[in-house]
């Protein structure tokens, strides 16, 4: 067992991971007193259908993150069935011994939050701490009062995984949204109409 106090998690379908993604993860390294930051490539979201494979997005996203000082974890990729954040926060609290986990989200999860699975059990085993954007309000009307939750201010890029596919399937540049290795990946594989 590894004794890690703070383990932070952020999860996406990173379909492609972007600068985006790591602007945001880079800042929440440096800000968020974390002792380990892991970053989870979903493996079967529920809620979405990646267009790429479980095992090429959590290539593109080690690529991504290699220099970055975080764990990009294969937690859910190797996991049969829906990705479920308490799967994952069950696993990460093994892992980790006595651990508090953090999960992390953008503001625009929250109206969602209350049809994850489990929902109130999960509330119980994590703190939410929410990325808001400069100036946006997050909006917590709908929130069920059991779930806990902080907020952290990080200048988001306006980049999003559906703008960068277009620009791959329209062969536009894409050097201002995705590393250059991750680009020779999509390229090497076919991915999102690259030719």
């Amino acid at each position: 067992m590894i004794a890690i106090k703070r383990v932070g998690i952020f999860g996406g379908s990173f379909d492609p991971i972007h600068f985006g993604h790591i602007h945001l993860i880079t800042e929440l390294s440096k800000k968020a007193n974390f002792d380990q930051l892991v970053v989870v490539p979903s493996g079967q979201p529920w809620q979405k259908n990646p267009v790429a494979t479980k095992l090429q997005r959590f290539e593109m996203t080690q690529i991504a993150l290699q220099d970055l000082p975080v764990q990009v974890s294969d937690i859910e990729i190797s996991r049969e069935g829906n990705s479920y954040a308490i799967d994952t926060v069950v696993e990460v609290k093994t892992a980790y011994d006595s651990c508090q986990v953090i999960w992390i989200a953008g503001s625009d999860v929250l109206p969602n939050l209350k049809t994850w699975h489990q929902i109130e059990k999960l509330a119980q085993m994590v703190e939410f701490l929410i990325v808001k954007r400069p100036n946006s309000k997050v909006d917590t009307a709908e929130m069920p009062s059991f779930i806990k939750f902080t907020e952290i201010e990080i200048d988001a890029l306006d980049i999003s995984a559906t703008k960068v596919r277009g620009a791959i399937a329209a062969q536009s540049d894409t050097s201002q949204l995705i590393p250059a290795k991750v680009a020779e990946f999509i390229k090497s594989k076919g991915l999102y109409g690259a030719a």
